[in-house]
């Protein structure tokens, strides 16, 4: 499934490492994973009628204050996506979410939201799977978005 993700990025000429490791469940699981760049989490939620999903992206550490994204798109509830539902859109279990799933997003109508302080910096994420990890810059994920017609936004998160 991978192979999608790796077809991708050297399609848009993306530079970028891939690491194989022992699979990671949570951001805790990953903090013995020795790989450079910035660990993050990428969040699957939805509105409240589950007619509109975000994937938000923000560092693995750093707490979502989901009034930011209610009032920013003008939603009343902001929920977690459940796991039926995430598959669903996106074709992966809870622990394998990044933006690459968002390739399996047929409808492209996923907003996908990064923190500010991610812009620029050289990041991990999931090619689809948890015992990979593909580091690169932002710059290569805001392309590979573009190139899939994936609506993408910078907040202060």
């Amino acid at each position: 499934m991978p192979k999608r993700i790796f077809e991708k990025l050297d399609s848009i000429k993306a530079v970028y490492k891939n690491y194989e490791h022992k699979a990671a469940f949570s951001c805790d699981d990953a903090r013995w994973i020795d790989i450079p760049g910035k660990r993050v989490k990428s969040l699957l939620v939805r509105n409240k009628k589950k007619t509109q999903f975000y994937m938000i992206v923000l560092w693995d550490d750093k707490k979502l204050d989901s009034n930011i994204i209610r009032s920013f798109f003008n939603e009343t509830n902001i929920s977690f996506s459940s796991e039926e539902n995430m598959y669903e859109k996106i074709w992966v279990k809870i622990w394998h979410v990044s933006p690459f799933a968002l390739i399996n997003n047929k409808d492209k109508n996923i907003i996908t939201i990064f923190d500010t302080e991610l812009k620029w910096v050289d990041i991990w994420f999931h090619p689809l799977r948890n015992d990979n990890t593909i580091v690169l810059n932002m710059s290569y994920v805001e392309e590979f978005l573009k190139n899939e017609n994936i609506r993408f936004e910078y907040l202060d998160l």
